[in-house]
């Protein structure tokens, strides 16, 4: 499994994506030869980031298509600490063209979700009490009375 990471002058380097996206950074740091960029990103060749920064954790094959071509960004801190700036490592005007860079612009102006909490919604299970039918053993070991889940209407509707 493998990924092509587009950058510099029209160069294209070959990484392994069998493995956690941090040491996939970490290597494309090195061979790609930008250890002076604070952080690094990919976007496909649409301009679409693929977000690993968030995702250091995860394994690269979960995030990254396997045989697919990526851009080599920079990142920079923007102004707010959840803003960042993207920028391309690649000079190749055929693929970093005006659709790339107004897609990634877009990426980049996205609003950051509030803080605020969102109250959960807790959904119980309406439960109905049905005495055993008379003549039959019950080896229920709360005597002679089960608790036996309803559907609800929307379930109920779908029967």
């Amino acid at each position: 499994m493998f990924v092509t990471v587009l950058h510099g002058e029209n160069r294209a380097d070959i990484f392994n994506i069998h493995c956690e996206v941090q040491r996939l950074l970490d290597g494309i740091k090195r061979r790609c030869g930008c250890e002076d960029e604070d952080d690094i990103e990919l976007a496909d060749e649409s301009g679409q980031v693929k977000n690993l920064l968030q995702n250091k954790q995860r394994s690269a094959t979960e995030l990254l298509g396997e045989r697919e071509a990526y851009v080599l960004l920079g990142v920079t801190r923007g102004e707010r600490p959840s803003m960042r700036v993207f920028t391309p490592l690649l000079k190749d005007e055929s693929v970093i063209n005006a659709k790339f860079l107004a897609k990634l612009e877009s990426w980049q102006e996205r609003k950051v979700p509030s803080p605020r909490v969102k109250s959960r919604k807790t959904h119980k299970k309406a439960t109905l009490d049905i005495p055993a039918a008379e003549g039959l053993r019950n080896h229920s070991p709360h005597g002679s009375r089960t608790r036996t889940p309803v559907a609800s209407p929307k379930q109920s509707r779908k029967l």
